[in-house]
């Protein structure tokens, strides 16, 4: 990924937060290097959303199947797709009482990456990591394949090697 002396820029990505994790969640034995407990089984409840196809409640992030299905289709690495199980809150019955939404994935990031001050070291190579602190970190590869959907309520911020 680094061409002719070009550094590799990676982009942290913040997603918008449609809801939380639900109380049907369970937790692994595992854990982040946070010391958080790794889900096993994601359960995510929605309070409201804005449209966006990427959305997280830390440490998790789930897409539609419409943007899992371009991810898989890319040659991209670096990711696992499982199921989430997706509820409703009675706020978002009552904001959108008429809204579906459409089917998601939980997007699991494989690689890992260190992010501090603007800047990355420590980067496995893949397109999507979790960085120290459970933030979405992808390559421009990846990020060109995930801004084809819609995603206007997350924050975008490149990262260049340290």
């Amino acid at each position: 990924m680094v061409e002719g002396g070009t550094k590799m820029t990676l982009i942290l990505l913040e997603p918008e937060v449609a809801g939380e994790i639900g109380e049907k969640t369970t937790f692994s034995n595992n854990t982040y290097p946070n010391r958080m407990k790794e889900i096993s089984h994601l359960h995510y409840k929605f309070q409201g959303w804005l449209g966006d196809e990427l959305l997280e409640s830390t440490p998790c992030f789930i897409v539609t199947e419409n943007l899992a299905n371009s991810i898989k289709s890319s040659e991209l690495n670096g990711f696992m797709f499982n199921e989430v199980e997706v509820t409703v809150s009675d706020l978002f019955k009552g904001l959108y009482p008429n809204k579906p939404l459409p089917n998601f994935k939980r997007l699991i990031p494989r690689g890992k990456v260190f992010v501090g001050n603007g800047k990355y070291t420590g980067w496995s190579q893949e397109d999507f990591c979790l960085s120290q602190n459970l933030e979405l970190v992808v390559s421009t590869n990846a990020f060109e394949i995930i801004n084809k959907h819609p995603l206007n309520h997350c924050d975008v911020i490149e990262l260049n090697k340290d």
